[in-house]
């Protein structure tokens, strides 16, 4: 990629190193055109945390309803099926057919997504090969006339990614409403909701000797939303972390907790994720940190020097 960078510094230069018997004498500097800006380092690392971040988010089962009373910004409404009222209302053996078909909806977004990803990176290292082969004039007509449809292919590639990485998921096709009394409720349609991952801030998160102060927050979220509750484990190493000791759960609804009781100069994983709820359809990722408490004797040993 050094050669590639260098080369992208002055693309006329490379096109004055070109055969006059190139029958694509542009396509090196279009490979040039495209490594230096849509496929750069900077680039295909936004991508990979775009993707990751699809794999790690949580994927929630909704229906979404006509608004009886819609408003100018807004013709639906969410109606949630975590909602005991709504529960109670919902026929359970169309829930799992819809719980099945929702989770191999997402599973299948994010293979692709994945698939879209891999062919990119290939795309990327074919094009870098071919550009390093064509200044040692390596290339014949052949090799040049796949490279461009390799070229094509990559930004096709790239348009998909960059489209799908926000699709919404939805709505999906059944045959039949959840909820087949509906009431007051108007037509109903399923959809999938993602949520961002919950993720440890790791600049604030830190210990004493007894006591750890954990802080989290939900990936790309400017503020806390409201309502949320979270799970967080606690298990601790005795005495080194390749031996467990103790496991404890707890849950709460802020983004910061304080856990008390912790024994000096011992290592201690924590855990945290969003309390799984009824309408969770796909949902693996669980943010861990591993941290060690003080050592009370050197602390006080280094206060007194």
């Amino acid at each position: 990629m050094d050669e590639i960078n260098m080369a992208c510094t002055s693309l006329e230069e490379c096109g004055a190193q070109e055969t006059q018997i190139d029958p694509l004498p542009d396509l090196p500097n279009q490979i040039l055109q495209l490594l230096c800006t849509r496929l750069s380092d900077d680039c295909i690392t936004t991508m990979q945390k775009g993707l990751q971040l699809m794999q790690r988010s949580s994927y929630y089962l909704e229906i979404q309803c006509d608004d009886l009373l819609p408003t100018a910004d807004e013709q639906q409404h969410t109606v949630h099926l975590s909602d005991s009222t709504v529960w109670s209302l919902v026929d359970q053996q169309r829930l799992q057919r819809a719980m099945t078909l929702a989770n191999t909806q997402v599973k299948l977004y994010l293979t692709f997504l994945e698939l879209l990803y891999e062919e990119i990176i290939r795309g990327c290292q074919e094009l870098e090969a071919f550009v390093l082969k064509h200044n040692q004039g390596l290339v014949d007509s052949d090799i040049a006339a796949s490279i461009q449809e390799r070229l094509q292919q990559t930004h096709q590639y790239l348009d998909a990614f960059k489209s799908r990485l926000n699709w919404k998921l939805g709505p999906l096709d059944l045959q039949n409403q959840l909820i087949h009394i509906t009431g007051s409720l108007p037509i109903q349609q399923l959809s999938v909701e993602k949520k961002m991952p919950v993720i440890f801030n790791r600049f604030e998160t830190c210990t004493t000797s007894n006591t750890a102060y954990l802080c989290w927050e939900v990936a790309g979220e400017q503020s806390q939303e409201l309502n949320q509750e979270f799970e967080i484990h606690v298990m601790s190493f005795h005495p080194t972390i390749d031996e467990y000791c103790q496991f404890t759960k707890s849950t709460c609804k802020s983004y910061i907790i304080e856990v008390n009781n912790l024994i000096p100069d011992r290592y201690y994983k924590f855990s945290v994720k969003r309390v799984d709820s009824v309408n969770l359809v796909y949902g693996l990722w669980v943010d861990t940190i591993t941290l060690k408490t003080l050592n009370i004797s050197k602390s006080v040993e280094a206060a007194s020097n």
